[in-house]
């Protein structure tokens, strides 16, 4: 074979024309590999969802077409190239026209890129005559080729597109400025993607506001789960789920590092220690960052990153703090627009975060170089954060530079501050850093035990407690003794343990300076007080505290404050105040973004015996549901108590009988000598026995009386619990007795919902006697009670004829005329299941009826007679509103019967 090798001056000559020379007229030679589409990569994973991203527009336009332009913008080994190649692919097998550039240096020279742009076009997606009259131009003339362009791209049937690869090599400004001509004036039928690793052309300003710009950023690049699953796969590498999560937070998803990481487990016996510092042992990990990321830095930005590194989050001042730059602003905004490693936290925040395999790489560099300057920069961090007033921000540099008189200080000044602002929990994982020595300080450990018993970690707590108990000499200081005397009023509030150092935390209070270590001794004093029934004090320690919540912006003292104070609206009986503060409590929650915290348990719980008490049965069900989810993570027992109640009243509505069980299964196993709410067991207890009656078991009813005289002894309550089973059992005179004392107040109830019951139940009994005036005096009465605050429940379960006298009054009662008629609205003349209650006998017979027993069976079973078990029969029929056995079993079971 003849090989013709050119001589000298033909080498420059064609040297010459692939650098360019616009004189020539001609096109540069453009390399095969610049126009061809690269290879995808062994092991390559599928992205149909971004796929499907680069060809839609934005989710904000209605038009169909697709965006003009597709920005792909992220930091190298994010997969940006192969996510465009494997579409390109995909495009051209749907017949779409496509063209592809790969840029390099020499594209600085616009000759030289214009003419790979024509090259790839006609290669693969126009034809020879569409781009005969296409040069690439010279300067001053590009708005003359985009024009040549359009009418060659307007003749295409089709959309084209062109995709340009790692466009952040274009620096000249002669060829950055035909990008914009270009982009700013796009043919109809061509669309352009842009591949770049930072920055964006700045015609893309504009089309961004125009709705025109599509943009696919490193979150959108970022592996899922299932694809970094499906990466480890290929390396043989099976990840439980827990595992999984925490390579994804390690990685952040960024996928030459998820592949890095696949290949070291694929190595590795144990996952979870590969995964907790490959970043620090994987040699391939670190000279991927320095290769691709760090050495394209200078060297005062690497220097500046690596100062940086000890926060998780930093702004411009704190920036500036650590690296002494008054430039750090500019350095930041710089870092954000070429790198997006370094990222704001939000849209508009002033905070900045690193890529944590970054920041991880600059910490493991930066103790390498100096541990001296680690804790020179955690102790100046610290001082930053004291001066922004950010203790739980500060006290991790003050564990990372050592400073002991530092740590104390911060618990014990910010302690109080950090568990208003329900910080608790974090307060609590650092308590658990601290060195021994610290930890041991009496203040220190005093608040420590405070921020326990906020979290519900009683055991912990109760240690510290009983190590300062011991300690004598730890109570001579003040402060000391105020932290232990608070802790041990949390402790009471939890428990229901009540201590002497309760009532001594009393006639300390005033005296205590810091005003956040008395606000939360009023939150805690204050919610003991309710407990205990002392409604008058509770209520005054609890307004206090709110308004200094509120002063200060505490928003979990806030919730917190206004939940109990909605439950000391209850306990009152001002069922209006306690929908509407609880309603505040939530709402402001919500707001605040604790809406999920153990904080408002009690005020759901408090909005649903509102609901249910107005008959509003979907919010009251609703409500109790979300009160009882809460009490999970409740630390406070009374609260947690309420709340699983609340929720198996209001299951009641639908199924009554799981809902004792329930309700039995909470308050059974109570020990008697413990303190609890008064209003609390008055209200369960006179529900509950309702309910149970309802289902027709008596003795379950009778035990609820004998189970509150533990703790509402000599109340009206109890009265009314016994008088009610006496009447169940037919015993009218009895009952009668035992409800007089009632109305005529010799003994007074708890909550006005029983006096309501009471006036109700004596007029039922009244009217079954023929005393239609009593009757009347005490249906009247109950209405007067109920009005105030809308409580319309103890009306539904009266009996028809009890109604009938009711809708004959109605007209005749004045003021009370409009709630009378909305009652009777409310309380149809039946409803099955409840319009009636089941005797004992007809209860025991209802048990039968899913059997396959016949009549005479089930009489030799109960021992009584064929005629009396069909007398309950027919019985049980009318109170369910049925004509059959099949029916009176479905209705029975619907209602919670069986």
């Amino acid at each position: 074979m003849l090989l013709i090798r050119p001589l000298p001056h033909q080498q420059c000559l064609l040297s010459a024309v692939v650098a360019g020379d616009p004189n020539d007229r001609l096109r540069a030679p453009t390399p095969e590999p610049k126009t061809a589409v690269p290879p995808l990569p062994a092991g390559w994973v599928e992205r149909a969802r971004l796929h499907d991203a680069l060809g839609r527009r934005p989710v904000d336009v209605e038009e169909t077409r697709p965006p003009k332009v597709v920005l792909v913008r992220a930091p190298p080994g994010f997969g940006k190239t192969t996510l465009l190649a494997a579409w390109v692919r995909l495009r051209r097998r749907l017949g779409d026209a496509t063209a592809w550039v790969s840029i390099d240096e020499h594209d600085n020279d616009p000759f030289v890129l214009w003419s790979a742009v024509l090259t790839a076009l006609e290669k693969d997606a126009l034809t020879a005559d569409d781009t005969r009259a296409l040069h690439p131009p010279e300067q001053g003339q590009e708005e003359r080729f985009v024009t040549a362009l359009r009418e060659a791209t307007d003749r295409r049937e089709r959309d084209v597109w062109l995709v340009l690869d790692d466009v952040q090599r274009l620096r000249e400004r002669d060829v950055l400025h035909g990008m914009e001509v270009l982009l700013t004036n796009l043919p109809v039928r061509l669309h352009v993607i842009i591949s770049t690793r930072f920055g964006e052309p700045a015609a893309l300003r504009r089309l961004r506001i125009a709705g025109e710009l599509r943009e696919v950023k490193v979150n959108d690049l970022a592996f899922t789960d299932a694809e970094a699953a499906t990466v480890l796969s290929g390396y043989g590498v099976t990840l439980a789920h827990s595992d999984l999560t925490r390579l994804m937070a390690r990685t952040e998803g960024w996928p030459a590092i998820v592949r890095l990481a696949a290949l070291a487990l694929s190595e590795s016996d144990d996952h979870i220690a590969t995964i907790d510092s490959f970043v620090e042992t994987d040699r391939a990990v670190a000279d991927y960052l320095v290769g691709e990321v760090l050495s394209n830095l200078p060297t005062d930005m690497r220097e500046f990153l690596l100062r940086t590194s000890i926060c998780e989050r930093l702004t411009v001042e704190l920036a500036s703090e650590l690296t002494g730059r008054d430039d750090a602003g500019v350095l930041l905004e710089h870092l954000e627009r070429v790198d997006t490693l370094v990222s704001r936290c939000s849209a508009h925040s002033e905070w900045f975060r690193y890529h944590s395999l970054l920041l991880n790489y600059l910490r493991m560099a930066l103790r390498s170089r100096s541990l001296a300057t680690v804790t020179a920069l955690h102790r100046v961090a610290a001082g930053w954060f004291v001066r922004q007033g950010d203790a739980l921000a500060a006290l991790p540099h003050a564990m990372s530079a050592g400073d002991n008189d530092l740590m104390a200080e911060l618990v014990v000044r910010f302690g109080p501050a950090i568990v208003l602002g329900g910080q608790m929990w974090t307060l609590r994982r650092l308590g658990r850093m601290l060195p021994c020595a610290t930890a041991r300080r009496p203040a220190v450990c005093a608040m420590l035990a405070v921020a326990e018993l906020s979290t519900g970690d009683r055991y912990t707590a109760e240690e510290r407690l009983a190590w300062l108990t011991a300690d004598s000499r730890t109570m001579q200081d003040p402060g000391v003794c105020d932290l232990y005397l608070l802790a041990l009023t949390q402790l009471a509030r939890l428990t229901g343990q009540l201590s002497p150092e309760v009532d001594e935390l009393s006639n300390r209070l005033d005296g205590i300076v810091d005003v956040d270590l008395r606000m939360l001794a009023l939150v805690n004093r204050g919610t003991v007080l309710f407990w205990l029934g002392r409604l008058e004090r509770a209520h005054a320690d609890l307004s206090r505290a709110l308004d200094l919540a509120t002063a200060r912006g505490y928003v979990y003292a806030i919730t917190h404050c206004l939940s109990h104070l909605a439950a000391v609206a209850g306990a009152r009986s001002d069922l209006d105040t306690m929908a509407r503060v609880a309603h505040e409590a939530v709402g402001f929650a919500h707001e605040s973004g604790i809406d999920v915290s153990p904080s408002t348990c009690i005020a759901h719980a408090a909005a649903a015996w509102a609901a249910y008490q107005a008959l509003d049965d979907e919010t009251a069900l609703t409500e109790a549901r979300t009160a009882a989810d809460l009490a999970g993570a409740s630390d406070d027992r009374t609260t947690a108590l309420c709340a699983r109640s609340m929720a198996a009243i209001a299951r009641s509505i639908e199924q009554p009988h799981d809902a004792v069980l329930r309700l039995r299964e909470c308050w059974g196993a109570l020990p008697r000598d413990e303190p609890l709410q008064p209003a609390a067991v008055a209200i369960v207890g006179v529900a509950e026995q309702k309910i149970a009656l309802r289902i027709g078991r008596a003795e379950w009813a009778a035990e609820v009386p004998e189970r509150a005289s533990a703790w509402i002894a000599g109340s009206g309550e109890l009265l009314f619990l016994r008088a009610r089973v006496h009447a169940y059992h037919g015993h009218s005179t009895t009952a009668r007795a035992l409800l007089d004392k009632i109305t005529s107040d010799r003994v007074r109830c708890l909550v006005t919902n029983t006096e309501i019951e009471t006036h109700l139940l004596v007029a039922s009994l009244a009217e079954r006697s023929g005393d239609t005036h009593t009757a009347r005096a005490q249906l009247i009465a109950a209405l007067a009670k109920a009005q105030p605050g809308r409580v319309m429940r103890p009306f539904l379960d009266t009996g028809r004829n009890l109604r009938a006298l009711l809708s004959h009054q109605v007209g005749r009662l004045g003021q009370l005329d409009p709630f009378a008629a909305e009652v009777l609205a409310a309380a149809p003349a039946t409803r099955p299941g409840t319009g009636a209650e089941l005797s004992p006998r007809e209860a025991q017979l209802l048990m039968e009826l899913p059997s396959l027993s016949t009549t005479e069976e089930i009489a030799n079973e109960m021992y009584v007679s064929v005629n009396t078990v069909k007398t309950h029969l027919r019985s049980i029929y009318r109170k369910l509103g049925v004509a059959t056995r099949r029916e009176a079993v479905l209705v029975a079971r619907q209602q919670g019967l069986l």
